[in-house]
């Protein structure tokens, strides 16, 4: 079973599993839908492009931004694998798949980390509320601890650049 974080120490717990995995040599996968998916995409070209300078680019991937491979894969599976497909395509054992959520129960987040813990990727996943118990193929949940969304995706924006800073400061 995963591990519940919110604060400063989730950010320190999700960037050192970050920061272990790039320099293992080994990716970051990171998703979600609707204005998550934008935090998604957010993340990725930061870690990916220039933070605040111009830094290395780390590997990751957002799996939110390629409305083809999104919009073929849930016409040809449906929606509950709209992610777990592309993390079977692409995720190798070490990498890390990393998720933004509200509420965390959609079932294409099961069926995503359920094919990354398969693979052997370490998961992650921000959300708004509390999942009690953390389900096990989840390894670290950082959450806001509340439902509203509008409070959460601010907090999620602030996690971003908290884990960028730590992130691209050790690779």
């Amino acid at each position: 079973m995963g591990e519940l974080y919110s604060g400063v120490a989730g950010i320190d717990i999700v960037s050192a599993l970050i920061i272990d995995s790039i320099v293992e040599g080994n990716k970051v996968l990171t998703f979600g839908v609707g204005g998550n998916a934008s935090t998604s995409i957010h993340f990725s070209a930061e870690l990916s492009g220039k933070f605040e300078k111009f830094e290395k680019p780390l590997p990751c991937i957002c799996l939110s931004e390629n409305p083809s491979t999104i919009t073929a894969i849930t016409n040809d599976f449906g929606w509950d694998y709209v992610f777990s497909r592309q993390i079977l395509g692409l995720a190798k054992l070490g990498d890390v798949v990393l998720a933004f959520s509200i509420s965390g129960k959609a079932r294409y987040l099961d069926y995503a980390f359920k094919e990354a813990k398969r693979i052997g990727c370490k998961t992650v996943l921000i959300n708004g509320e509390v999942m009690n118990p953390v389900p096990g193929n989840i390894d670290v949940l950082l959450v806001h601890g509340t439902g509203n969304t509008p409070r959460v995706q601010e907090w999620q924006l602030l996690v971003v650049h908290q884990l960028c800073e730590r992130i691209k400061s050790r690779c």
